[in-house]
């Protein structure tokens, strides 16, 4: 039969840690206590003396714990803001695809341009790397500019509104790789043809506090003839003789028939005989 647990001495754990462990939880609470509750005059020093902790290992978790707060009393994972492998595809080569003296097929597919730069990525793993290592949007960079400011004395009063245009019947606009922000730049405008289908808009906004219901729709570019106003019929005056009055009647009705005369409805073509 096995001896029983308690039967055995309890044999006290070395105090000497082995080199590259991370302390347990314990034993960093224990500091954290120790030099919070520390007295006026009170060292460093002393204080790693008491609690068993090297004056370096005690400066390293006073700044984690300034840094990550609560969790710096667990067990913490080397931090890092990039764990995975790196990427086939360098922050220069991005700048390269991005630039229009340096690729010639930037405004070929995704496809292409990685066929010709021999890039041993994907699409979607190309389109990844250029986000991250590209300028970003506009309003990404207006965020960053403003991200300190209150929601009580600036952002409740910031709206953020985008629109998309649709014809079906036209062509689509050519596509060409560019960083975020710079749409507008002379290198990165392609040439549309003229809309000739039905011309569709789609608005919406956010604000902090609420959104739009619903997408609004709208047609502006319907070709509308404004007539002119038709004149008020003369009347005779009291100093004017009859033949005054009878001209500017005559005049009139010039006016009167130019507005008021129909278009002339389009010719129809003969149909074929048979």
């Amino acid at each position: 039969m096995a001896p029983r647990t308690r039967s055995q001495g309890y044999k006290s754990p070395s105090k000497q840690r082995s080199p590259g462990i991370q302390a347990n939880t314990p034993q960093k609470s224990a500091f954290y206590w120790a030099w919070d509750a520390r007295e006026s005059g009170e060292t460093l020093k002393s204080i790693c003396d008491a609690t068993d902790t090297t004056t370096p290992t005690a400066r390293r978790w006073l700044h984690q714990r300034e840094i990550l707060g609560s969790p710096a009393y667990r067990r913490t994972r080397k931090l890092s803001n990039h764990l995975e492998k790196p990427s086939y595809v360098s922050d220069e080569t991005c700048k390269k695809l991005v630039s229009p003296s340096r690729n010639p097929v930037r405004d070929q597919l995704y496809e292409a341009q990685i066929a010709h730069h021999d890039l041993p990525v994907k699409k979607r793993q190309l389109q990844n790397r250029l986000r991250q290592a590209t300028k970003g949007a506009q309003r990404v960079k207006y965020g960053e500019e403003h991200q300190h400011k209150t929601v009580d004395d600036f952002w409740q009063y910031v709206f953020f509104t985008d629109e998309a245009h649709i014809d079906p019947s036209s062509t689509s606009q050519g596509c060409i790789l560019r960083e975020q922000g710079t749409r507008y730049d002379t290198a990165n405008i392609q040439e549309r043809g003229e809309k000739i289908g039905v011309k569709l808009h789609i608005a919406a906004w956010i604000n902090w506090h609420e959104k739009v219901d619903k997408l609004e729709f709208y047609n502006n570019e319907e070709e509308h003839v404004e007539r002119p106003r038709r004149p008020a019929k003369p009347r005779t005056r009291k100093h004017e003789s009859e033949e005054e009055f009878q001209n500017r009647l005559r005049e009139w009705e010039v006016l009167e028939s130019r507005i008021s005369k129909p278009r002339e409805k389009p010719r129809e073509k003969p149909g074929r005989q048979t």
